[in-house]
């Protein structure tokens, strides 16, 4: 198991997963899936912590092998299983972090172009009053 592909199917096949159920899991297309299992490319780091948390494994393990492998991997430990969704939570805070960040940006420009139509409006409307 020397690429991350060939980790990926180990660590797939150890939980009795197939392509389809791994990549409803990860939120990606199953030919997703088939490209890096063949190594024919490589999975962003987002993509990597949603497939340590999917299949129990470490992040450490599914970037560099051997040295890191997991517990639940090999032995069915519960330790890299927490660790995954340790860091899928900090993965899924540092989304909603940008989706708020986002929302307030988005909410800032909708209430100056509000106060901009306003302000049109009144100059409109101060010549009809005189």
């Amino acid at each position: 198991m020397d690429t991350i592909g060939k980790r990926i199917t180990h660590a797939r096949e150890s939980k009795n997963y197939d392509i389809n159920q791994l990549s409803d899991r990860v939120g990606v297309k199953a030919e997703t899936i088939l490209a890096w299992e063949a190594d024919e490319r490589d999975p962003r780091a987002n993509r990597l912590l949603r497939l340590a948390g999917a299949l129990d494994a470490s992040f450490a393990w599914l970037m560099v092998g051997e040295d890191y492998e997991s517990e639940d991997v090999t032995t069915g430990g519960r330790l890299s299983s927490v660790e995954g969704k340790l860091q899928r939570i900090r993965q899924l805070y540092a989304e909603l972090g940008g989706l708020i960040t986002s929302l307030e940006q988005d909410t800032r420009f909708m209430m100056a172009r509000d106060e901009e139509m306003e302000e049109l409006a009144e100059v409109d409307e101060a010549p009809r009053n005189s």
